[in-house]
């Protein structure tokens, strides 16, 4: 995150996806849950935002080698419908959670040698502030 957010620009978010194991892994980017909160500099919630930000992803399966990064960036508009104070200091939290695949999903994947990542994961955002530029 910047850690000077105009309120009135546009935002985005990038997910940075690690994969530091000896196996490649396949997440699907649907799944990069815009599921998040915004929360205090002491760690209190502020707003809470559940729906998932399908915009620009496809909904395929994409291939995080091992022992490598990948980036998801898309517009986010977190800050929508929320009145957060200028110069306060906050953070958001966001993750993935695997997808839930019918049996006949898992097999065709496991035939084409898939295999899909099982952790749900959950990553912080750096300290950043609400302020006008």
């Amino acid at each position: 995150m910047e850690t000077c957010i105009d309120l009135s620009s546009q935002n985005n978010l990038t997910f940075i996806i690690e994969n530091p194991t000896d196996a490649d892994v396949w997440i699907n980017p649907l799944y990069l849950t815009f599921n998040f909160g915004i929360y205090s500099e002491d760690g209190k919630i502020v707003a809470r935002k559940s729906t998932r930000h399908l915009k620009g992803l496809a909904s395929e399966y994409v291939k995080i080698e091992k022992k490598s990064k990948k980036e998801f960036k898309w517009l986010a508009d977190f800050f929508d419908n929320y009145q957060l104070e200028i110069n306060k200091m906050y953070y958001l939290k966001c993750g993935y959670e695997p997808p839930h695949l019918r049996r006949k999903d898992k097999r065709k994947l496991n035939e084409k040698n898939i295999r899909l990542s099982d952790n749900r994961f959950d990553g912080k955002s750096n300290l950043f502030r609400m302020c006008k530029k």
